[in-house]
Order: C-alpha cells, then structure tokens, then sequence
C-alpha cells in the first residue's frame, strides 16, 4: 500500500479536521516549550556569544558584531526582538519557543504534501513532543531558528521540483540564503537540491535545460541575496578566498584534538584551535583526515538515534522499511531521503554530534509517523478491533511514558550554580563597574559584570593580571581551578585570594567565589 499522493496531480489544502488537529497541537507544543521555559536554570556558553554579538548590533557596533566566530543570522533576530521584552536572554528564548512552536506548519505542509493528512497530523504531534526539538525550543541557541528557516526552505524546494513551479526556487533559495547566516551548514543545500532535482528531472524524462537549469539558477540568486555578502566578507576578514564559515576549523580541531588525531606540534600551541584552518589541516594531512571521517561514518547513525530518541527509533526504522518497498528515490521522498543522508553523514567531515545531527530530525518524523501508521493498520487487520484499540492504547502510553519525562526534563538543573553565583555577584554591582575573573563566562553574564577570562592566563601570570586588570572577584568551578591552577588552588589566600562563598551544584560540583585582595 503506498502511504503518499502523486503531488503532480492535486496540491493538499487542510481539511476543518485538519485546521482544529493542527491547532491543537500548537497549543500542546508551546504548552511543553513553555513548561520547559519555567523549568530553565542557565544559559549555555554559545548562548552568551550569540547575545554579545546581539548587543553589538543594536549599540551599532556592526564590526564587533561580524566578528563573532557565529555567523550573524540569529543575533540579528535578537537585537531585532530586544526592545519587546528588555532582557537579553529572554529575548533569545522566545525566538528559539516561538520558532519551535511555529515548525509544526510547515511540517505538517510537507509530510501532507508526501503522505496524507493523517500522518501529517502525527509527525506534528511528534515534533511537539521530541525531546531535543523542545529542549533546544527552550535555550538560547540558532537551533530552533535553524531548523524552522530550513525546513521552510524544503518545503518550498519540494513543491519547486514536483510541480514544476520555478519561482519557488528563488523563494526556496532566499531562505536557505538566510538560514546560512544562521548556520553555515545550510550551504548545503547548494549540494542536495540540485542532485535531487537533477534526478526527478531525468525519471520524468524532462529537458533539464528547458525545466531545470532556470529553477537552479533563481535557486543560486536567491541564495546569494543573503549569503553572497557575508561569504565575500569572511573570505576579505580571513584573507582566504570563499571562506563559507568561521566555527568549521574550530569544530574540526576540537574533533581531532578529542580523537587524538593531532600530531605534537599542534597540541604544543596554546592558540592551536582559535588559529586552526580546517582546509590547511585536510592539504597537509590528507590521509589522516580521510581516516577520522570514516571512523566517524558508523557513530554518526548512533548519534542521529540519540538526537530523534530512542523511542522514535523502532518506528523510524518500520516506516523506512514501509517507504523502501515503494522506491523512495523514484518519489519526492527522495529529497527527504538526500537530505537526511547529507546532515546524518555530511557532519563526519568536521565534527559528530547530537545538536548537528538534530537538523535531519524533523525531515525523518514523516517516516516514523508512517511506521505507526503502518503499525497501527496491521494489528487492525490482525485481531479484533476492541484488542487492536487494546493493544495500540499499551503501546501510546509506553512510548509517552519514555518519552515525556525525558521531554520535560529541567534544562540545564546542573548548572543552576553557575546562574546562582552570578546574581549573587550582580547584587553587589550596584554601580555596574564590578570585573570578574572567570573560566566560565557565563557568571560575569548573570552578574552583568566585565569579564576577565583566566583561559588566557598562564598559573604565574595570574595575580600580576588579577591585578592589573583590577578583577573585584575570582569566580571558577572547583574541579577546572585545581586543574588550571593547582599552586594556587593549594593555598589561594598567599596569592591574595579569599574564599568568600561556596555554591554546590545539584552533582556536587562546587562554585568557588574568591574576593580579589
């Protein structure tokens, strides 16, 4: 049985069931993103770089701003919502819910463009409750914004191929365009959208020069509306012509650093990361890299299970096997198919991890809403309908009760000293003059206080920086202090540090608080 329409014939518009499902299920995903939001305890580390080059923009300070190692897309966002709600953190939150919320649309319009209303409907439904969708939904973070932005942009590249309307291309490409100033990876669909409608064009045995090249060239200029700028900038800031990204030899080198992949010399630099070229490592070390990309081939599926969560998994896997029976490269699923393969694998080039795997995520929920679907229809047809009602009933609230604890889970409890030692320091910076030592900057963040990072301060330069810098406090987590700088976590008193306070995390890691004599 095939579970999706031929788009060439009919363009699926919402039913009044669909209209009430469909807000009904926005209701439940602000509902769970709002839930987390209260349940929020600290901001992540790239969620302060993300607002510093947000304040740069909205003071003016475009230069500051570009020069962040995150390209500008989402802090723009920021700075352009901040004067709604005049907290900076507040103001990246509700981005990242409001856009995590808003996904649900053009995912239903997708999966119902492929498959039908039905499993539009349940792909929805579990995109409102993924765990890692509503987690990232909650933090200020480009994920959320990413994901909504790109997943637009699909729908519409979607329509462009199978309906034959060209001028979707262009609106297509303006929003991968934007997306890249979001995430660089978005140049991506650079690579997936031409494959994939190259493909199409020769099953249907279209003339590609008639039908295909004018889409991939309003493709390429809408792209560039956005991207082009930006790209011509980085490659004048780097010296290095067509540089796409400042965060890929970042990424790379902590990747190799981790694997032990980096030779000697490298690891001897201090500033081996923040200098690190990824196209200088892979011309230089050929055969090593090649090497790291394969050994990461494998442990990119089990971190893409781990980013769609476990209990998604059995589904996935069922609805795959439902959707390879039908030749899914022979449908429009072949642009669900390439793009899930680009960003499940495409990552092993530079980096695998859960937060870049979570981008094939909501593009696969089609497939396991399928597989319960298929599911669903089989134990129909095998018992009566009272025991298939039974039996499907056992299976929700299994999955629910997998799968919604780890969804409303606290975000970042763990952390919640680090927030707490911040605005124990803002309570004493009336004057908005206090300076901070710190290895996590996120405290001097909560304090509203300057920062003094110790990361670029050697043990014996210390408390000649401390006071050159006229740092007011000392602030570090126990553990990283006796690692970094274990003379002076043995007696800090004799370098004219006293302990002031001490906040203990929920794993028994210790904030120390150190006022600078």
């Amino acid at each position: 049985m095939a579970f999706w329409k031929n788009p060439a014939v009919l363009e699926p518009t919402i039913s009044p069931r669909g209209k009430r499902w469909l807000v009904i299920l926005l209701v439940l995903a602000a509902s769970v993103r709002l839930c987390l939001l209260w349940r929020y305890y600290c901001i992540s580390s790239d969620g302060v770089v993300y607002l510093r080059a947000a304040k740069d923009f909205y003071t003016g300070d475009i230069a500051s701003a570009l020069a962040s190692v995150y390209p500008p897309g989402y802090p723009l966002l920021i700075a352009a919502v901040y004067p709604l709600f005049g907290n900076w953190e507040l103001a990246g939150q509700s981005l990242s819910l409001l856009f995590g919320v808003l996904l649900l649309l053009p995912l239903y319009r997708l999966f119902a463009e492929i498959f039908d209303e039905n499993v539009a409907l349940l792909a929805s439904f579990l995109a409102g409750i993924s765990p890692f969708l509503a987690l990232y939904s909650a933090h200020v973070r480009s994920e959320s914004t990413y994901i909504l932005i790109s997943t637009l942009a699909l729908y519409l590249f979607l329509t462009a191929i199978e309906r034959n309307r060209p001028k979707r291309f262009f609106g297509g490409g303006m929003l991968a365009g934007y997306a890249y100033l979001v995430r660089p990876e978005a140049i991506g669909f650079l690579v997936i959208i031409p494959a994939i409608a190259l493909l199409r064009a020769v099953r249907r045995r279209q003339n590609i020069l008639r039908n295909l090249v004018p889409g991939l060239g309003l493709l390429a200029l809408g792209f560039s509306l956005f991207a082009l700028p930006y790209i011509i900038y980085l490659s004048s800031e780097t010296g290095r012509f067509g540089a796409i990204s400042r965060k890929a030899g970042i990424t790379l080198a902590i990747n190799l650093k981790e694997s032990g992949a980096l030779e000697g010399e490298d690891l001897r630099r201090d500033d081996f990361i923040d200098s690190f070229v990824f196209t200088d490592y892979v011309r230089r070390h050929p055969f090593q890299y090649l090497e790291s990309v394969a050994t990461d081939l494998m442990p990119a599926v089990g971190v893409f299970f781990d980013a769609l969560y476990y209990s998604y998994v059995p589904f996935l896997l069922l609805g795959l096997c439902v959707a390879l029976r039908e030749k899914p490269w022979r449908k429009p699923q072949a642009l669900l198919l390439g793009f899930v393969l680009f960003y499940v694998f495409g990552f092993a080039l530079i980096y695998v991890k859960r937060r870049y795997s979570l981008q094939a995520v909501p593009a696969c929920l089609g497939w396991v809403a399928l597989g319960m679907v298929y599911a669903w229809n089989k134990l129909r047809a095998a018992c009566t309908e009272r025991k298939a009602v039974l039996v499907a009933a056992c299976v929700v609230v299994i999955f629910l009760a997998v799968t919604l604890p780890k969804t409303l889970k606290s975000v970042s409890r763990e952390k919640a000293y680090v927030r707490e030692t911040g605005w124990y320091l803002k309570e004493r910076n009336r004057a908005g003059a206090l300076k901070v030592a710190v290895l996590d900057e996120r405290v001097a963040f909560y304090a509203a206080a300057r920062a003094v990072m110790m990361t670029e301060i050697k043990q014996a330069d210390l408390p000649a920086q401390l006071r050159q810098q006229r740092a007011n406090y000392l602030a570090a987590e126990s553990r990283s202090f006796q690692e970094t700088y274990p003379q002076i976590a043995q007696a800090p008193e004799r370098y004219g540090l006293i302990l002031e306070k001490v906040f203990v995390g929920t794993r028994k890691d210790q904030m120390l608080l150190f006022k600078v004599l």
